[in-house]
C-alpha cells in the first residue's frame, strides 16, 4: 500500500503554527536537532529571543539575523536557531 494513496481525504486548514528549530553542531559531539511548535508567530518569536539572550548570557556569542533566526557560537558549539510559520493538515 502506498503512503500517497488516500492523500484526497488532507486537507489544509486556514490555521498555522510557529515552528522552531534548533540545530547545535560541535566539534567533540554528534549534531543536536530539536523542533519546538508554538501556536502564535509572537510567542515563538519571543521564546527564541529569550532561549538566544540565555545563550548568550552562558557565552555564546550572539548574532541575530532577524527575528527569525538566530545565530550563536561559542568557539566549540555552533547553534542556530530558525523558525518559520508552517500549515495545518487536518485528515
Amino acid at each position: 500500500m502506498s503512503l500517497m494513496q488516500d492523500t484526497q481525504n488532507i486537507n489544509k486548514t486556514d490555521e498555522q503554527v510557529y515552528l522552531i528549530t534548533l540545530v547545535r553542531q560541535s566539534t567533540d559531539r554528534p549534531m543536536y536537532l530539536d523542533h519546538m511548535i508554538y501556536q502564535t508567530t509572537a510567542a515563538g518569536q519571543k521564546f527564541m529571543a529569550n532561549l538566544a539572550d540565555a545563550f548568550s548570557k552562558a557565552g555564546y556569542r550572539l548574532e541575530k539575523v532577524n527575528a527569525d533566526h538566530y545565530i550563536l557560537n561559542n568557539g566549540l558549539d555552533k547553534i542556530t536557531l530558525t523558525g518559520e510559520s508552517q500549515g495545518i493538515y487536518q485528515g
